[in-house]
């Protein structure tokens, strides 16, 4: 892979890497934020919700919101590869292609014979 291919790639990974933890980190502290008005409902008696089916409530509803943007951060980051071997590919068969032509002018420029009307045999007269 080229420089700036590789570049590229790297600087996907880590682009891709703080989505997945700041989607990860942005889910707890919504969660934390979420669960103080309901710490103060439980504790008031307005809430009768178990701890146990509280969690599973977030899990079926926000949990799914960032799961989606860790699944979509993913599929773009595997589009985003695919991309970049596509351009290696195509860097790849440009060279070959431009090496192939070079070889052949080459090969051409061997082959050609000019001969010089001036050649003659020794010990001919030219009037």
């Amino acid at each position: 892979m080229s420089k700036i291919l590789t570049r590229l790639e790297a600087l996907k990974d880590l682009v891709q890497s703080a989505i997945d933890q700041g989607a990860t980190s942005v889910e707890q502290i919504h969660k934390t934020i979420a669960d103080l008005p309901f710490s103060v409902l439980e504790k008031n008696g307005l809430l009768n919700v178990e701890p146990e089916q509280r969690d599973e409530l977030w899990n079926k509803s926000f949990g799914q919101v960032y799961d989606a943007i860790r699944r979509v951060n993913q599929e773009v980051g595997e589009l985003a590869t695919s991309a970049f071997e596509g351009l290696e590919d195509q860097l790849i068969i440009q060279k070959n292609i431009k090496a192939e032509s070079e070889e052949k002018q080459l090969e051409e420029s061997k082959a050609t014979v000019i001969e010089s009307p001036l050649a003659v045999e020794p010990k001919t007269r030219v009037v």
